[in-house]
């Protein structure tokens, strides 16, 4: 009996006898252009017309065979169109270059390099419009597919995984039109690697060529985190290996030449400059040792000496809004050799030891405590950064003149609570002995003098808010609520033998201020997204937070001050600029992911903190800087109540004030540093450390009893450097400056500095704005003066604003001349405004400063009946050159770090 043949395996025959007639006409094609390559003796003999013919119908041929049989041949017609029709072509110019390009033969490459964006792109679009992938979210030139019946659904791995590849190639031919054009961007490189990323997290080939192109960036520390993350991957790439090794010799090579560490007490401008890239090279070396296990003796003086430079780094942090960059962004620029310490490096710091410990974790090498321990410290310096950088801004910002309605506390930590069905017995809150709370946290580890001004006890001198200063005005009937709770503070640090009055004015001010504007200095700390990553890796390994608990509590303390300072009210219906349903989010806020979870999709060590995430939320809702600032502080109150439910940590959150408080034992005893030090040596001398010959159990009991003494070791020197920084006498400093029009139109730089260093509020009377008009027709510098206040009073900023209308106040006691010129006119103005800004702060000490930039009126000028001088100090007005208080305050900014 014959057999009868269906018509479907008839056309599949069909099919495949074409397929292979197309693969045999495309390796012929792909041998006659070797053939040619191999013949070239000049870049120009790349670029033939009739070559390039031949290469653009090679080209088509492999689209062709790719669409033809995508099971057999999509993966070799793939390889063949990129090796044969692109790669080879550039890496042969790069082997026929002689000395640099010549223009026709950049034009060349660079039209060869568009052509091949293009024809991928293509392709892109071909394969999701034939296999109906959802790409919306995924790239950002993406088409709409039309339903398509007919796809077979053994081809959409395969399809899906060739748009990854397709993505990878794209970036590696904008990583060559960089070297054929330096002075390019790497921009666009960038944009397709992570877009690559994004599609598929666990495979790691992005990651290594975002290396490649990071490699002078930030003095390795970029290629490295890449290189780390991409053997972090499910899917490495093999040479990334060798890359590390390669990388870290050349780090190590490099730490050799930098020149030795100078004097503290004489440091020049290229030292401070030396103090980043030195921290970065023996940062990496740690790394190093870790990551490969290499036995190294003094491993931990490595740690001291890497912890006290990344200490002076975070000193020197760029407060600008510029440099807030957030990592997802921070890929685009261009820096090679830093000067400070950018929020982004921060983040890429904490991740890279992050994978270190997993990697350790794995492996079961004993040195994993010893990294967890200089992690950990990390994390001290940083919380205790943000918790300096917002009290100093809340201090510093000036309350609005119509004082701000309380409203009922926010109570984001009890919803959270309540979303977990833990009840809390409030009435033995209510009646247990009030703990102190901690606002920010004592002599404490890491402080930084240059950031600390603020937070320094009563004996600080250098603090710009004088002892003597009373930040708040007299508190309304309508805070009678706050201001009982506030008191019962006070009364509960009075019994504890700890007066906090800077303490409890951050909380009172905090409180009193407009939520939006405590929003927006939240949203401007850049490092919470790198303190953000390390809260999750904590959340998921209860053991260390344990260990703080019963061996240094410090750092509870730190974080507890942190959680306090960041618990606004942003339920509040005031905020502006949100859509967020706040209530929605607490109760969903384990599902949502922030710019950093996405960016760190796929790391092993975060999997835990990452498993509930709904990675497609921000495509369906979006989220502003705002709005994700709104979140992440619902995420940070999160972690203050994962803290609460820890018994060894002593946090508990109290639900009639609103605030975490950390219980303090009174027989706490932490060893000096030296003691520390060398209780570590000697335990590397005996082999004390754990062996990774023992048990799990054993050696994570055992590896839990090292980290705190580690820690110790890291942190507790710093104490020391910070104690000494409050006891040198220093110059205070007003925090209002009000200058005149000489000083505006001659020393514009130094008001510049004065405004970016955010130490100050600089004020513009309006005395000064009519001057310089007068005064735009005759001098270019008046003009060019106009034009800057103009841009920064439009851009807003809180640290630099113009007189109001209202705020001025005649001068009691003061007889005023009956003939006044223009000059005395301005001059009495502005004095007014700087009395009525001394009035509202009755009792502070120095608070205004009227800066001058003509001497003669110091000396009083040709005006003999009446003295500037003399009406400023009968107004309680400090009134001094700008050049003299520029130098007074560059020379205290040096003595301070």
């Amino acid at each position: 009996m014959k057999k009868v043949k269906n018509s479907t395996d008839i056309h599949q025959k069909q099919g495949q006898e074409l397929s292979k007639k197309l693969y045999r006409s495309t390796t012929e094609h792909a041998k006659r252009l070797d053939d040619a390559r191999s013949c070239a003796r000049t870049i120009g003999d790349l670029f033939t017309p009739s070559l390039q013919i031949k290469r653009r119908k090679f080209c088509e041929y492999c689209e062709q065979l790719i669409f033809s049989d995508p099971m057999l041949y999509g993966k070799k017609g793939e390889e063949l169109l990129w090796r044969k029709g692109y790669y080879d072509v550039v890496s042969t110019a790069k082997k026929l270059k002689k000395r640099e390009y010549s223009q026709e033969e950049i034009c060349n490459l660079q039209t060869h390099i568009n052509a091949g964006i293009g024809f991928y792109h293509h392709l892109i679009s071909r394969l999701q419009c034939e296999f109906n992938l959802d790409l919306t979210h995924v790239i950002d030139f993406s088409v709409e597919s039309q339903a398509n019946s007919d796809v077979r659904s053994d081809c959409l791995d395969w399809a899906t995984s060739s748009v990854h590849q397709c993505l990878i190639y794209l970036g590696d031919l904008s990583r060559y039109r960089l070297e054929v054009n330096p002075k390019s961007e790497p921009i666009l490189a960038f944009r397709y690697y992570l877009q690559a990323i994004s599609f598929k997290s666990d495979h790691g080939m992005p990651h290594n060529q975002m290396g490649t192109l990071a490699m002078n960036r930030n003095k390795f520390l970029d290629a490295v985190y890449h290189y780390m993350r991409c053997l972090a991957c499910t899917v490495s790439f093999e040479g990334t290996i060798n890359n590390l090794h390669s990388l870290f010799d050349k780090n190590s090579k490099y730490l050799e030449q930098l020149p030795l560490e100078p004097n503290p007490d004489c440091i020049s401008q290229t030292d401070k400059n030396d103090q980043l890239k030195r921290f970065i090279a023996r940062f990496l070396l740690l790394i190093d040792i870790w990551y490969f296990n290499k036995k190294v003796t003094k491993v931990y003086s490595l740690c001291h000496q890497t912890y006290k430079d990344l200490e002076e780094c975070l000193s020197l942090l760029k407060t600008t809004n510029e440099s807030c960059e957030s990592p997802t962004e921070s890929e685009t620029d261009s820096v090679t050799s830093p000067e400070l310490l950018s929020n982004d490096m921060i983040f890429k710091i904490v991740v890279i030891c992050l994978l270190c410990i997993s990697k350790l974790q794995k492996t079961g090498h004993n040195q994993v405590s010893t990294a967890v321990a200089f992690t950990l410290a990390i994390y001290s310096q940083l919380v205790q950064n943000v918790t300096n950088h917002i009290h100093e801004s809340v201090l510093n910002y000036p309350l609005p003149e119509v004082e701000v309605k309380m409203e009922q506390t926010n109570g984001i930590v009890t919803d959270l609570l309540k979303k977990n069905h833990r009840k809390r017995n409030t009435s033995k809150l209510r009646r247990r002995k009030a703990l102190p709370v901690e606002i920010e946290s004592d002599a404490s580890e890491g402080e930084d003098p240059a950031e600390a001004e603020s937070a320094a006890s009563s004996d600080d001198d250098d603090s710009f808010v004088s002892d003597d200063e009373n930040i708040l005005a007299e508190s309304s009937d309508e805070e009678s609520d706050v201001k009982k709770s506030d008191d019962s503070v006070k009364e509960e640090n009075k019994e504890n033998g700890t007066e906090n009055e800077d303490k409890v004015d951050v909380i009172k001010k905090i409180k009193r201020m407009d939520v939006n504007d405590m929003l927006e200095i939240i949203t401007e700390e850049g490092s919470l997204q790198a303190v953000k990553v390390i809260n999750d890796w904590l959340m998921q390994d209860t053991e260390i937070i344990k260990s703080c608990g019963t061996n240094t509590r410090s750092l509870l303390r730190q974080i507890t001050n942190m959680l306090n300072l960041i618990n606004i009210n942003i339920k509040s219906s005031k905020i502006s600029g949100i859509k967020l349903n706040v209530a929605s989010v607490i109760k969903n806020e384990e599902k949502i992911p922030l710019s950093e979870d996405i960016v760190l999709k796929g790391v092993e060590i975060l999997a835990k903190a990452h498993n509930d995430l709904d990675w497609n939320y921000l495509h369906k809702h979006g989220m502003n800087t705002k709005e994700e600032s709104v979140t992440r502080i619902i995420k940070f109150m999160s972690f203050g109540k994962f803290l609460t439910s820890i018994e060894e940590t002593g946090i508990t959150f109290d639900e009639d004030k609103n605030v975490f408080v950390c219980k303090c034992e009174d027989n706490e005893e932490e060893k000096p540093s030296n003691a520390i030090v060398e209780d570590l040596e000697q335990e590397a001398e005996s082999g004390s450390v754990i062996t990774d010959k023992l048990d799990d159990k054993e050696a994570d009991n055992k590896g839990q009893l090292m980290k705190m003494k580690h820690m110790g070791q890291l942190w507790l020197a710093s104490e020391v450097r910070a104690l000494e920084s409050r006891v040198r006498g220093k110059a205070s400093l007003s925090p209002y400056l009000v200058l005149d029009a000489d000083a505006l139109i001659k020393y514009t730089f130094m008001v510049k500095h004065f405004v970016h260093s955010r130490k100050f509020i600089v004020l513009i009377p309006s005395a000064v704005v009519s001057a310089l008009d007068d005064l735009k027709r005759e001098q270019s510098e008046a003009r060019d003066a106009i034009r800057w206040l103009e841009s920064q009073f439009h851009r807003g900023n809180r640290f630099f604003r113009a007189q109001r209308p209202q705020e001025r106040a005649a001068i009691p006691f003061i007889k005023y001349p009956k003939k006044k010129d223009k000059e005395m006119c301005t001059y009495i103005q502005i004095i007014e405004c700087c009395y009525f800004l001394a009035e509202q702060q009755k009792g502070a000490a120095n608070l205004i400063t009227l800066l001058i930039g003509n001497q003669n009126v110091l000396s009083n000028g040709e005006n003999k009946e009446f003295s500037y001088v003399g009406l400023a100090q009968s107004a309680g007005i400090s009134i001094e050159s700008i050049t003299q208080f520029y130098s007074k305050w560059k020379k205290n900014y040096k003595a301070r770090r």
